[in-house]
């Protein structure tokens, strides 16, 4: 279960990183920019968390289904509730544009969690070889 938890917060940081550097090129709005980035801080925990609570048969084969899961989530979340689109300086109608964008986006994602995943089992074998 360690392993899904590794291999969705190694995702997680890694796309947190590539977003704060698109934030910074684009030079987002203070408040905006501040928001964002408090969100960004709880992100890798909730993907360890949502990775370590799929079901058992659905890891490495359906792990990008459970990330578009979350990816609704995360889209009712940023889109309709919070707003995040039009506060980080974006057009004001895209707001459920989110509940479009953050499943597609989560599933592509969560496919990286997989190989890392798969990564990750591959490693601890070769590293302990059982007899």
């Amino acid at each position: 279960m360690f392993h899904r938890f590794a291999a969705a917060c190694a995702v997680a940081s890694v796309v947190i990183a590539a977003g704060a550097i698109v934030s910074l090129l684009l030079r987002l709005p203070v408040e905006g920019a501040r928001m964002l980035t408090t969100a960004w801080c709880f992100v890798p925990v909730a993907w360890g968390l949502w990775a370590m609570v799929a079901p058992s048969r659905w890891v490495s084969n359906r792990l990008p289904v459970w990330g578009a899961i979350l990816g609704v989530v995360a889209g009712i979340v940023a889109g309709p509730l919070l707003n995040l689109p039009s506060r980080v300086g974006g057009p004001s109608g895209a707001r459920w544009l989110a509940l479009v964008a953050g499943p597609v986006l989560y599933y592509v994602l969560w496919l990286l969690v997989g190989v890392a995943y798969r990564s990750l089992q591959v490693t601890v074998k070769s590293a302990f070889p059982t007899r």
